[in-house]
Formats: C-alpha cells, sequence, structure tokens
C-alpha cells in the first residue's frame, strides 16, 4: 500500500516537472519571438527614420541650393512614372548627377530632371544625394555660363539616335532656298545624309536631289561642328513667264560645314554654308549656301 501511494506521487511529482519544464520553454520561446519581432520592426522604423531623415535634409537644402541626386549604380533606369512597371526613357550611367523636383507619395520613387530638360522617375536605393556644402562656388562667369547652360542648352542630341530629319531655309547665291535632309547615323560620327529642296529664282525653279554624307568633329560637346559633302543633280525648270530659257538637268556637287546646337526640350538648331557647283559637259556654275533650320532625331 505504502509502494503504490509513493509511486503515485512519483508518477505526479514527474508530471509537474514536466508541465514545468513545457511552461518554461513555451514562455523562453514566445519571448525570443517577441524579440525577434520588436527587433524587426525597429529596423524597420530605423529605415524609415533614416528615410524620413534624408528626405528632410533635402527639403532644407531646397530653400539654399538646388537638390540634386547621384547615379550610385553601374546604370539605373528612368521610367516615366513611380514605377518599374512604366516605359523607360533613359539609362543613367554611374556618375550623373540630376535635380531633384520631387519624391513619390508611395515607393522610394524620385522624379528627376534629365539634362535635355525632360522628366523622369528613379528608384532612389541606385542614387544618393549629393552634398554640395563643400564645393567651391564658381566665380561670376562661371555662374552665368552655368545658368545659360542649365536653362536653356542640353546635351547633343544626336548620340543615341538613329534617324536625324533636318528642315532649312536660307539663301542659295541670292534667291530662296528651302531643304529636307533626312539622315541615317551610322554612329555619333559618321552620318550618310540625303538632300531634297528647291531654290526658288527670279526666273527659274531649281529643284535639287541627291546624297551625301557628315562626318561630326566632337560629337559630344554644346556647340557641335560638323563637315558635309554632297553630290546630285539639280533641275531648271523656267518659270510660266520665261520664254527664254529651257528645262536643264545639271549634276550638282555641294561641299561645307556646319553646327548643331541642342536646347532643352531635344530641340536642334542646324546652321550650315556650303559651296555648290552645278555643271555638265558644256558649261559650270557656283552659288554659296547659308541656311538655318531645325534637326529632329529619332
Amino acid at each position: 500500500m505504502v509502494r503504490t501511494v509513493s509511486r503515485r506521487r512519483s508518477k505526479r511529482a514527474l508530471l509537474a516537472l514536466a508541465t514545468a519544464l513545457g511552461a518554461a520553454l513555451g514562455t523562453a520561446a514566445f519571448v525570443a519571438e517577441a524579440r525577434a519581432q520588436g527587433e524587426a520592426e525597429a529596423g524597420i522604423e530605423a529605415r524609415v527614420d533614416t528615410d524620413a531623415s534624408a528626405e528632410g535634409d533635402m527639403r532644407s537644402e531646397r530653400g539654399s541650393r538646388e537638390v540634386q541626386l547621384q547615379v550610385i549604380a553601374q546604370e539605373a533606369a528612368v521610367h516615366t512614372g513611380p514605377g518599374a512597371s512604366y516605359r523607360e526613357v533613359y539609362y543613367a550611367k554611374r556618375g550623373q548627377r540630376f535635380p531633384v523636383l520631387e519624391r513619390a507619395t508611395v515607393g522610394y520613387w524620385f522624379r528627376v530632371e534629365l539634362d535635355d530638360g525632360t522628366t523622369g522617375w528613379i528608384y532612389g536605393a541606385f542614387v544618393a544625394p549629393v552634398d554640395r556644402a563643400n564645393e567651391p562656388p564658381p566665380g561670376f562667369f562661371g555662374r552665368m555660363w552655368n545658368g545659360f547652360r542649365d536653362t536653356f542648352l542640353a546635351p547633343p542630341a544626336v548620340i543615341g539616335h538613329d534617324v536625324q530629319v533636318s528642315f532649312s531655309a536660307g539663301v542659295l547665291g541670292t534667291e530662296g532656298l528651302y531643304l529636307v535632309r533626312p539622315a541615317w547615323l551610322l554612329d555619333e560620327y559618321i552620318a550618310f545624309e540625303a538632300f531634297f529642296g528647291l531654290n526658288a529664282r527670279a526666273q527659274q525653279d531649281v529643284y535639287l536631289g541627291g546624297l551625301g554624307w557628315t562626318l561630326r568633329l566632337m560629337p559630344g560637346a554644346t556647340l557641335g561642328p560638323y563637315l558635309n559633302a554632297g553630290a546630285g543633280v539639280a533641275y531648271f525648270r523656267p518659270k510660266v513667264d520665261n520664254f527664254a530659257d529651257d528645262d536643264e538637268l545639271l549634276m550638282a556637287l555641294n561641299a561645307g560645314g556646319g553646327f548643331e546646337i541642342t536646347f532643352k526640350k531635344q530641340i536642334t538648331l542646324r546652321l550650315d554654308a556650303r559651296s555648290w557647283v552645278f555643271f555638265d559637259p558644256n558649261q559650270a556654275s557656283n552659288a554659296q549656301e547659308f541656311t538655318g533650320g531645325l534637326a529632329i532625331f529619332f
């Protein structure tokens, strides 16, 4: 009888010990899980505070000087909206800087102004704020040039495009000249260019057409010089009240050069100066072209 009671007491003691041990282990696991969850929440709050602090720093700088972001990734896509699903409009390289216009209300995206004056959205993990406090301020003429460049000028549009279409007007000799010049860009230096136009003279209309090539000497320059040469034909047609001249078809050669200036919003101004020669086996004449116009790149 005594042994039976003793065994029952031992079983009860072991059961109580097991229950206490299980409760202790459960409490420890609960505490560990709560601690891990607390650390995770603290980390999230720390990151949020860091982002808010960075945004606050940007806003505080905005009143004194333009806030800029510098690309720290090898390449960063710029999208039309604050999300990776939006269309990509530009690929920024490491080290490029862009002024900040605003931050998206959802997600870590910033709207920046590109060098050509257009805008896009870039992901915040690929950029970092630029601290320009230690940069020496430019001089008077430096400030004037920087202001003019940032307000009006943009990088040359020839880089990154394959097709150019130019519309020019001016004079050939002393008469009006109107030309369309489509071009295929082999690279940023060399392009094949066609020309079609009208030289409206007092007694004749001269229709021009042909092919040529363009060599850009400084593709990355703000004021980009280039050389050009071409060959084609010129069809001389008398006016309806001109009974003295006949229709003529002459060979046409031209050579010269010019400049391209790219403004904001991808507006490119083109200035040309060329010398033309019209000839056949029996005659030859020459005239000087001075034209200006706009170029569109695709």
